[in-house]
Order: C-alpha cells, then sequence, then structure tokens
C-alpha cells in the first residue's frame, strides 16, 4: 500500500500503562464525535470519560487539538487500509458490471455507516484547514485508483467517451453524495437499501453502461 505523509505525530508511549490512556483518550474521543459533542467538551470531560486524569491528557496529547487531528488520521488510514484490502481486482474478477457497481456503492455507504461524528468533523475541518483538506485529497485519489483498478476488466462495457477517467472519477461522485448524506443527515429520506440502489444507477448511468 502507498505510504501517507501523516496529519500529526505522537510518540507512541514507552509504557503500556501510558499507550492503553492514549488508546482510551482516542476511543472516548470517537465517542464524543459520534454524540456531536467534541467542540464543547473539554479537556475534562474527555479525561472522565477515558477514566484517567488531565495531567495525564496534556502529557500524552499536549492539547485537544492533536487529539482531534490523531482521530481524523486515524480514521483516514483505517479507510486506506480497508480498501486497499477489500479492492483486490482478482476478487471482484467474475462479477458483472452491474454487480461491482452495486458492490462497491454497498461497500462505501457500509463504510460510512456508523462514523457520522468522525466524517462530519472531517468535512468541517477540511473546510477550513488546508493540511487536512490535502490529506483528504490524497486518500480520495488512493480510493480513486483502487476503484479504476477493479473497473479495469469492464472498460469494454463502458461507453463513457473516456472510459478511464470514467473508472476513476466515478468514486468521486460517490462519496461527495455520501458526504452530502453524513453532513445533512439525510439524502432524500431514503433508506440505506434505497441509498445504495439510487447511487448504483448513478454508478452505472455515469459510466453510460449500455
Amino acid at each position: 500500500m502507498d505510504v501517507f505523509k501523516p496529519l500529526v505525530s505522537v510518540p507512541m508511549p514507552a509504557q503500556a500503562r501510558s499507550q492503553q490512556a492514549l488508546e482510551r483518550f482516542l476511543a472516548a474521543g470517537e465517542g464524543l464525535l459520534a454524540a456531536n459533542r467534541f467542540e464543547e467538551a473539554g479537556v475534562a470531560e474527555i479525561a472522565r470519560e477515558a477514566k484517567s486524569s488531565v495531567g495525564t491528557f496534556y502529557r500524552l496529547l499536549e492539547d485537544k487539538e492533536r487529539l482531534l487531528l490523531l482521530l481524523l488520521q486515524r480514521f483516514l488510514m483505517n479507510v486506506e487500509q480497508i480498501v486497499d484490502e477489500k479492492f483486490d481486482p482478482d476478487a471482484w474478477a467474475g462479477d458483472s458490471l452491474e454487480a461491482v457497481a452495486e458492490g462497491l456503492v454497498g461497500f462505501f455507504v457500509q463504510l460510512y455507516r456508523g462514523r457520522r461524528g468522525v466524517l462530519r468533523a472531517l468535512i468541517l475541518r477540511a473546510s477550513r484547514d488546508t493540511l487536512v483538506r490535502d490529506r483528504i485529497h490524497v486518500t480520495n485519489d488512493f480510493v480513486s485508483r483502487k476503484t479504476a483498478a477493479v473497473l479495469q476488466r469492464h472498460l469494454s462495457e463502458i461507453h463513457h467517451p473516456r472510459p478511464e477517467k470514467a473508472a476513476r472519477f466515478i468514486s468521486h461522485i460517490v462519496l461527495g453524495a455520501l458526504n452530502q448524506h453524513t453532513v445533512t443527515g439525510s439524502l432524500g429520506n431514503t433508506s440505506q437499501r434505497e441509498l445504495v440502489e439510487e447511487l448504483s444507477r448513478v454508478f452505472l448511468s455515469y459510466l453510460s453502461l449500455k
């Protein structure tokens, strides 16, 4: 897999006890993001949620800003790892283009499910932070290349004027729709099943499948 530049670096504590405390702080931060309460939460509340102390928080993380960047970075790295594992072209070799479209869209929808808090924070942070925005572009480009690799066997079925360009761009379209769904909390009041069905239609229509 590609090697990506980190958003922020935090040395791994040498002691197991400190490592466990750091993981609890990250888990507490994720919980607050999921509940849409991270911004107003103070360090004391984060430490309480992590069953640790304010002093330990500052010793390990320095400030709340670094915790947020670590959470966003961990999410992006997790997405890249999952995509790298799941988007093996050989695993999709026997599927039709329609099945590939539904499978890829279903994967993206499932990836977003349950991660609305950290995704919302990532999207909002990217709107005002060029470092985060550039890092997201790197992840999106990685996902785009992996998607195109899965679609490579079906290029002859794609009747877009530029099949290879379309194969790379389609993931941006799907992820863009899911980003809106994440920020607003709805996408036409559709269910998850309907979301997969409708975005699969968008996927195939864009590729100009005949």
